[in-house]
């Protein structure tokens, strides 16, 4: 008789039974350096809510936080393990820029006090990472790519990806570049491995953009490249893939509109062709960090966004709503004020295989050494 494995089990768990994906995967090498001891933190109580006619669940709250002992001159950027992957793990991954400029990550397997260690890169920004883990192919280990925008002259664009045991890989974008930090996401339509780099521009209207870089056994291959001259954004923009199963795939483009800086998005079947999704009503200075989760995960609602409020918060307040789906998301949602600042944008992610602690929110602090926090969320 065939025996489920932990990760399938858990997985058959969390939805009800649904296939579950199996692939190898890979831990990505490097330099590793004590991130020194995680501070415990009460959680904290909403400041304000409001609520939609959505009876399923609760309003979004804090169960318990993390202070890091890192800090970063931006806000964080955060990869989880929302699907399968076997074997299961890194779970998290959390990069930032340091306040010397370096770029750095850490992983973690367990919940968010279990960043025990760190990788720190030679490359520099003035911006957050963005970052990505990878699945492997008959190892064991995770690679990891991450993508950021120079500290150059021209402030031109970059992507690397990291094999463990084997070879890294660069990738300078000579003819593109931005005034702040890009987002990386997966092909996941393709058969080959693919990235999806978004940026804005440093035209004048800061215009999107969105380019195709291959992954080869020779190296990063510069693709395909579309420029969104109708999005302009304020900040760096959010790209990431839905994860929702109720349809083919889907992506989500999110920024901060250049003039008023209202909350805005749109959705694409093969991240090409782009649908303007109606606006939010809320503002920021930096991109929403989107999450389109499997809605068999009955126990949590599938359309989860956050962002650092602007405007009259001078404060920059973390916000967090969620939708039972995304055409609904700016409708019909539930929304919460954090009492927590951040110090750029915050983002929002879900881990799999830890019940009860999944839903995450990250964001650096504004205490006077911006140390990096993360939190668990509940409903």
């Amino acid at each position: 008789m065939h025996r489920l494995c932990d990760w399938q089990r858990s997985w058959a768990r969390g939805i009800g039974g649904a296939a579950a994906l199996a692939v190898a995967v890979m831990l990505l090498g490097g330099n590793v350096a004590s991130g020194g001891v995680v501070a415990r933190a009460a959680p904290a109580h909403p400041i304000t809510t409001s609520a939609a006619t959505i009876p399923l669940y609760g309003r979004p709250h804090e169960t318990e936080k993390a202070v890091l002992p890192e800090s970063s001159l931006d806000g964080p950027a955060l990869w989880t393990q929302a699907a399968p992957s076997a074997p299961q793990g890194p779970l998290t991954i959390l990069a930032w820029t340091g306040t010397d400029g370096r770029l750095n990550f850490m992983t973690g397997n367990g919940g968010i006090h279990t960043f025990r260690s760190k990788t720190t890169l030679g490359e520099k920004s003035f911006v957050r990472p963005a970052v990505v883990r990878g699945t492997g192919e008959g190892g064991s280990a995770a690679p990891v790519a991450l993508a950021w925008t120079g500290t150059d002259a021209g402030h031109h664009l970059n992507v690397l990806y990291n094999i463990p045991g084997s070879k890294t890989m660069k990738l300078t974008l000579w003819g593109d570049t931005s005034f702040t930090s890009p987002s990386l996401e997966w092909l996941n339509i393709s058969t080959e491995r693919v990235l999806l780099l978004a940026w804005a521009g440093t035209d004048r209207g800061h215009a999107l953009n969105i380019m195709q870089v291959r992954i080869t056994p020779q190296g990063l291959v510069q693709g395909s490249k579309a420029t969104y001259w109708s999005y302009h954004s304020a900040g760096q923009p959010e790209l990431i893939a839905d994860r929702t199963f109720s349809g083919p795939t889907r992506y989500f483009l999110g920024w901060s509109d250049l003039t008023s800086h209202r909350l805005r998005w749109a959705t694409s079947a093969d991240a090409r062709t782009w649908m303007q999704q109606p606006a939010f009503a809320e503002s920021s200075d930096s991109a929403p960090s989107l999450l389109g989760l499997n809605e068999q995960l009955t126990h949590v609602p599938p359309f989860w966004m956050a962002w650092a409020g602007t405007g009259a918060d001078t404060a920059h307040h973390v916000n967090v709503l969620y939708a039972l789906s995304y055409t609904q998301a700016t409708t019909n949602h539930v929304q919460t004020t954090l009492p927590e600042t951040a110090v750029g944008g915050p983002a929002v992610g879900f881990n799999l295989y830890l019940h009860g602690q999944e839903l995450l929110v990250a964001w650096t602090g504004t205490d006077a050494a911006h140390h990096l926090n993360v939190a668990t969320l509940d409903v």
